[in-house]
């Protein structure tokens, strides 16, 4: 399960950023910082590159702190009725009622993850991996969760907990999950916001 844009109507670990730095009266600043992300794609930067540019701006961070951020972030999130999308919540839901183990895949960060994890009973998050030192945020990343990283590590994932992919449902709004999909035996894509998964073979959702 692809979590930005497909469980959420939102890019969590960018809306998670602006949230931090309006709280502590940088919203100008995190503009800035999110424009010079968009710009950086726009001109060519893969996804995992850009994410690692991205995250480097936590550095210094306490975990603690930030994991207090997120939960925050999350409470005023689901304030808003539109935050999830209620098509996919259905159907996880649906899925979860039958004993389907969930997991979510997503190229951002666990301060973001967590809450919504906990929200919807996933089993695992598999995202982005942060280097910590000393209890903070070094703003390395030791591993991103972009294209072929998720299908790389949903595989690993079940080698280990012995599960048949091809019985499972995996769901994804960007053509980078096509990887992800072609592991599964029920794609699911979510929206029709990406022209190359417009004739792609799957079940659809709406975004």
């Amino acid at each position: 399960m692809d979590v930005d844009e497909t469980l959420v109507r939102r890019v969590t670990f960018l809306s998670l950023f602006v949230f931090d730095a309006r709280r502590r009266g940088r919203g100008a600043q995190a503009d800035g910082v999110i424009e010079e992300f968009r710009a950086l794609r726009a001109a060519g930067m893969s996804r995992a590159e850009s994410h690692r540019w991205f995250y480097r701006q936590w550095a210094g961070r306490d975990l603690a702190d930030v994991r207090r951020v997120g939960d925050d972030w999350f409470a005023n999130c689901v304030a808003d009725p539109a935050f999830f999308n209620l098509a996919v919540r259905r159907r996880l839901d649906e899925l979860s009622r039958t004993g389907t183990r969930i997991i979510l895949v997503s190229g951002s960060f666990t301060p973001a993850l967590r809450p919504i994890a906990e929200a919807v009973g996933a089993t695992s998050v598999l995202c982005t991996t942060m280097e910590t030192t000393a209890g903070k945020y070094t703003g390395e990343v030791l591993a991103t969760m972009v294209g072929a990283d998720k299908s790389a590590a949903l595989l690993r994932y079940a080698e280990r907990a012995a599960i048949d992919l091809s019985s499972c449902t995996a769901f994804g709004d960007h053509h980078s999950d096509t990887a992800m999909f072609e592991l599964v035996g029920h794609p699911v894509v979510v929206g029709d916001s990406d022209p190359r998964l417009h004739g792609y073979r799957a079940e659809r959702l709406p975004g």
